[in-house]
């Protein structure tokens, strides 16, 4: 996984549709404020894949659950969906940051996060799949 901060012109049909090309998603530069949330979510990710508890098929979708805190897909998706021409990209497959800016007609951008997250971020990620 790659994280890259990025801002593209591109229309976000467009926009997506390409990230999927990349095994990538998009994220609202808001949603996430550390290095530590993006790797926590990321493990996590791994480890249900690893142990056949995922609920996506794909570790990017997977991810975004994890890093949401949500337990569908569809409503993950709306709540880190950029809202601007700015977004994290994520990068699950082994494309270049040359290449990504290329393909999404983005230009890379000071990634701006802290390395450490705050406790009740985290905390949100780590406990999303307990039921209450």
């Amino acid at each position: 996984m790659r994280v890259y901060r990025l801002r593209s012109s591109l229309p976000e049909k467009e926009l997506l549709e390409r990230l999927d090309g990349l095994d990538a998603v998009a994220i609202r530069p808001d949603t996430v404020a550390s290095v530590e949330e993006f790797e926590l979510a990321n493990h996590l990710a791994k480890d249900a894949f690893s142990r056949k508890k995922s609920i996506a098929k794909q570790m990017r979708y997977e991810f975004l659950l994890w890093l949401s805190g949500k337990r569908d897909i569809r409503s993950a998706m709306k709540s880190t969906k950029p809202d601007g021409k700015e977004f994290f990209a994520v990068v699950f497959s082994e494309a270049r940051l040359d290449a990504v800016c290329r393909l999404l007609e983005a230009e890379e951008l000071p990634l701006a996060l802290k390395k450490d997250g705050d406790p009740l971020d985290l905390e949100r990620i780590s406990l999303s799949r307990i039921r209450g």
